[in-house]
């Protein structure tokens, strides 16, 4: 800071309080540089932010399929949705999934057959599962035919991502998994 004294009347000094233009040029630089540094680890954090937020939706919406099975004694049936009505018939989980009751055992969505829960998957996430286009529970809680393996991913970019693994008996857990 620079401070001045000047004189306006005899004995009496008035202390004028400023920043001069180079130490303002200096401080906008050094904030620039921080900016610039802190960013992409920012960016990283939010994208890591919304492949955890996923998994956890998906984990949320899998164990309910699974604890609806066991406690309506129902088949149930999470697959992914292009119009959260029907099953896309497809390992395509890019617009999402829906979980409903299989009554008829078809693993696809007929008349009358609830739909029990609608999720959507967050822009910039990538899901896939192979060429599993769906996941079952029996009334048992078991998943017999349908283990299997969820990726979570940013998409298009190599990044550290999540694997949510489907056992045989309809057992879940999740792990890192770096994308490719």
């Amino acid at each position: 800071m620079k401070y001045s004294m000047q004189t306006f009347s005899p004995g009496k000094f008035i202390r004028q309080l400023g920043i001069s233009h180079v130490e303002l040029m200096i401080a906008i630089a050094l904030v620039s540089v921080v900016s610039v540094t802190a960013l992409p680890g920012v960016g990283r954090m939010m994208e890591r932010s919304k492949v955890m937020d996923t998994r956890q939706q998906l984990l949320t919406d899998l164990n309910y399929a699974r604890n609806t099975a066991v406690n309506n004694y129902r088949r149930i049936v999470v697959c992914p949705s292009n119009n959260q009505q029907t099953c896309n018939g497809a390992a395509n989980w890019r617009k999402g999934w829906i979980i409903f009751q299989d009554f008829d055992a078809n693993d696809q969505r007929s008349r009358g057959e609830p739909v029990l829960r609608v999720s959507q998957l967050a822009d910039g996430i990538s899901l896939t599962s192979g060429q599993r286009d769906h996941f079952r529970f029996y009334p048992d809680g078991t998943a017999p035919e349908s283990s299997g393996n969820l990726l979570i991913c940013i998409t298009d970019k190599p990044h550290l991502g999540h694997r949510l693994v489907i056992s045989k008996t309809g057992r879940m857990r999740t792990e890192d998994y770096h994308c490719r």
